[in-house]
């Protein structure tokens, strides 16, 4: 894949995680105050928004809970990582599998009752989720691409 669709994609991601930390960019840019109604509801499509799941520093909260908030980010250092340093071949399913665990059986375990909602693990779990699954997500777009290039 070309080092320009390389940089547009990372700039997606680095967007995209700029967006639900937009509370914490207002006071730095007040006009970004402007957009926080839309992405608070662009955000509310992909995740619950449950307040007390929110990461909150200082009054200012993320748009998105602590498990997405680490899927994303786990994304976007996979992102630095494997599109601009190491070479990715091509995945096998069993790692996406073994990363979704953690995160299944925290679900399965605060569900249950066995013990309380921890915006630290659902974190955790988000970024080996998010990293690993980058992984996925950047094969099949390589794939896509040369798929189109091919019939050019």
């Amino acid at each position: 894949m070309k080092l320009f669709l390389k940089i547009i994609l990372f700039t997606l991601i680095i967007i995209w995680c700029a967006g639900f930390l937009i509370e914490f960019i207002i006071p730095h840019f007040g006009s970004a105050v402007y957009a926080l109604p839309f992405l608070n509801k662009f955000y509310s499509l992909v995740c619950h928004q449950n307040p007390d799941k929110l990461i909150t520093i200082n009054g200012y909260s993320t748009l998105v809970c602590a498990r997405c908030t680490g899927i994303y980010f786990g994304f976007l250092f996979s992102a630095a990582i494997f599109i601009f340093a190491i070479k990715i071949t091509e995945p096998k399913i069993k790692y996406f599998v073994f990363a979704g665990i953690p995160m299944l059986l925290d679900v399965l375990f605060y569900s249950i009752g066995i013990y309380q909602y921890s915006k630290t693990i659902a974190l955790i779990t988000g970024l080996l989720l998010g990293s690993v699954g980058f992984i996925y997500f950047y094969d099949a777009l390589k794939k896509l691409y040369f798929e189109f290039k091919e019939k050019r």
